[in-house]
C-alpha cells in the first residue's frame, strides 16, 4: 500500500546490494511466488524510503539480523529524515508519529504500521504547512472571479486547468455532498473514486479550479496530496463555425473529463457535475477513456499502470 500509494520518484529500496533490493521487490510484489522459508531469508533487514514531500522522508527497516543492545530482537524500525525543517517542527512532527504508535496499543487499533505512519506524517505537514504549496501565485480569489465572468464568456482563449488528488481515503457522505455541488457552482468537471485510497479529479477554467483546489485543502483529511496540477491555453475555433455556445462553453466542452460525462446529458447545453466511481478499476478505464496521458494516470494513482488498453498492474 505505501508503494502503491507513492510516484516512481518516492519510493525507494535500500539494501546492501541490488540483487536484495530486487528480491525485496519481488517478494513484495507476489509473495506466493516464494515459500516460507525463502520468505524468511528474502525480508530479513527489508528497507526502503519513502518522500513524504521534497522535505521530509521516512525510512524504515524489517526484521534485522541484528538484535538491540540488550540481546531482543528488532522487529521494525523508523526514523525520518528532514533537514530543511526547523528543529520545532520536525519534533512535532515525530511526536505525531511517536503518539500515533502509542494508540495502537492503547486503543487497541490494528494498523498498518509503515502506511499508518506514513499518513500520519503527510497530515502532520499538511497541517503544518511545512510542504511548498503547490498552488501557482497563491492570490486568493473570490467567487465574482471565477464564476460566469464576463472575460471568459467573450475571450478568444482561456486559461484552462486539470487537478488530480490523492487521499487517505474517501468516505464521507458530506465530502461527496461538497463535490455534488461545487462542480456544477464552478462550472467544473469532477470524477472522483470513493474508497481506500481515495481520488479526486477536476478540470475546467484555470481560476475555478484553483477555487476547487483552495476548497478540497480547506476540508478536514486524514492526509491530501495534490499530485497532478496542468495548466493550458485553450484557443477559440473560427467565429464562422456557427455554434450557439460561448467560449467558456467550448472550452469546457474541449476538457478531457467532459467526454461522456453522465452530468452533461442535455443537448445544447454544458452541464458541469460531479462522476463518482467505487472501484479502481473503473477510474483507471474511465480515465484512460478520457484520453488522459498514461504518465499523468500513474502518477495520480501512484501504481503501475500498463499501456496495453484495458490491462492494469
Amino acid at each position: 500500500m505505501v508503494i502503491q500509494s507513492a510516484s516512481a520518484d518516492q519510493w525507494s529500496w535500500q539494501g546492501v546490494s541490488a540483487g536484495e533490493e530486487q528480491a525485496w521487490s519481488r517478494f513484495v510484489q507476489d509473495p506466493s511466488s516464494v515459500s516460507a522459508e525463502e520468505a524468511a531469508s528474502a525480508i530479513a533487514g527489508m528497507a526502503g524510503k519513502i518522500q513524504v514531500t521534497p522535505d521530509v522522508a521516512l525510512s524504515f527497516a524489517l526484521l534485522s539480523r541484528h538484535g538491540g543492545l540488550d540481546g531482543s530482537p528488532i522487529e521494525a524500525g523508523v526514523d525520518m529524515s528532514a533537514p530543511t525543517i526547523s528543529s520545532q517542527g520536525v519534533a512535532t512532527i515525530k511526536e505525531a508519529l511517536v503518539g500515533r504508535t502509542r494508540a495502537w496499543d492503547d486503543d487497541g487499533v490494528e494498523s498498518l504500521f509503515l502506511f499508518d505512519l506514513l499518513t500520519t506524517a503527510q497530515e502532520q505537514v499538511a497541517s503544518a504547512d511545512l510542504a511548498p504549496s503547490a498552488e501557482s501565485g497563491g492570490r486568493e480569489q473570490g467567487l465574482e472571479s471565477v464564476l460566469h465572468t464576463k472575460e471568459s464568456d467573450s475571450a478568444t482563449s482561456i486559461q484552462m486547468a486539470r487537478a488530480l488528488f490523492w487521499s487517505h481515503h474517501l468516505k464521507a457522505p458530506s465530502k461527496l455532498k461538497d463535490f455534488n455541488n461545487w462542480c456544477p457552482e464552478l462550472r467544473i468537471w469532477g470524477i472522483v473514486r470513493t474508497g481506500y485510497p481515495g481520488y479526486l479529479c477536476f478540470e475546467g477554467e484555470a481560476t475555478a479550479v484553483a477555487q476547487m483546489v483552495r476548497r478540497v485543502k480547506a476540508l478536514q483529511w486524514h492526509a491530501i496530496q495534490l499530485r497532478v496540477n496542468e495548466t493550458w491555453t485553450w484557443h477559440a475555433t473560427s467565429p464562422g463555425d456557427g455554434t450557439k455556445l460561448s467560449p467558456l462553453e467550448q472550452a469546457l466542452l474541449s476538457c478531457a473529463l467532459a467526454r461522456d460525462h453522465p452530468d452533461n446529458t442535455e443537448a445544447g447545453k454544458v452541464r458541469t457535475g460531479c462522476q463518482v466511481l467505487e472501484s479502481l478499476g473503473e477510474l483507471v478505464q474511465r480515465l484512460r477513456e478520457c484520453g488522459l496521458p498514461h504518465d499523468e494516470i500513474s502518477d495520480a494513482l501512484g501504481i503501475r499502470i500498463s499501456t496495453a488498453q484495458g490491462s492494469d498492474s
